[in-house]
C-alpha cells in the first residue's frame, strides 16, 4: 500500500497539490492496537502540518468469495485494468463518537461524485456505517480501500494514480 500511496501523491503533485505521505507501520508486531498507533501518527502529522485539509487512511480490502478464494474488484479505465476503490466513512452513535461525521460524509460524497464523473466504474459503493477508524480525530478524515488481496500491484498502482486525479478534482471544488 505504500507504493499505492506514492502513486497517489505523485498524481496530486502533478496537479499542484502538496501532500504528506506518512509510511509508518502500525500493524507490526501485531495487528491489535494498530488504530491506536495510527491515531498517534495522525495527531503528530496534524500538529506538524496544521494546513492539512484531508487525511486518507489507505488500505487494501480483504474480500473473499464463499469458497475462500480472493475476489479482485476491477474496472477498465482508458484501456487498462484498475482495482476498484471504496470509501469508508463512519457516523456518530452511542458507541462511536464522531462529532464531525457529517463533514467527513460530505467529503466522501464529493470524492464519490468526482470518481463517478471522471471514471464511472472505478468506485465501489461507499460504506457509511457506525465505524470510527480514527475519523473522530479530524474533520476531513476518510478510509479508502484500494482493491483487495486478489488484485495485482499494477492494478492497485494504477488506481493510486486515478485516485489522485479524483482527489485533486475534489480539492479544486472545495476552493
Amino acid at each position: 500500500m505504500t507504493a499505492v500511496g506514492d502513486a497517489l501523491c505523485e498524481a496530486l503533485a502533478a496537479r499542484g497539490i502538496s501532500s504528506v505521505h506518512d509510511c509508518r507501520v502500525h500493524d507490526y508486531p501485531m495487528f491489535t492496537g494498530a488504530y491506536y498507533r495510527s491515531a498517534d501518527t495522525l495527531l503528530e502529522d496534524l500538529e506538524e502540518y496544521p494546513s492539512i485539509k484531508i487525511a486518507i487512511d489507505l488500505h487494501r480490502d480483504g474480500i473473499l468469495n464463499p469458497d475462500g478464494s480472493a475476489t479482485a474488484p476491477i474496472a477498465q479505465i482508458n484501456g487498462k485494468t484498475a482495482a476498484q476503490f471504496m470509501i469508508i466513512t463512519g457516523c456518530d452513535s452511542p458507541e462511536t463518537e464522531i462529532p464531525e461525521y457529517m463533514t467527513n460524509f460530505k467529503l466522501a460524497c464529493l470524492l464519490q461524485n468526482c470518481a463517478e464523473k471522471a471514471f464511472p466504474t472505478l468506485a465501489r459503493p461507499m460504506l457509511f456505517d457506525y465505524r470510527n477508524y480514527n475519523q473522530s480525530l479530524f474533520k476531513g478524515d476518510l478510509l479508502i480501500e484500494v482493491g483487495s488481496q486478489g488484485n495485482s500491484l499494477d492494478e492497485a498502482l494504477y488506481t493510486g494514480e486515478l485516485l489522485g486525479e479524483v482527489i485533486a478534482d475534489a480539492v479544486e471544488r472545495l476552493k
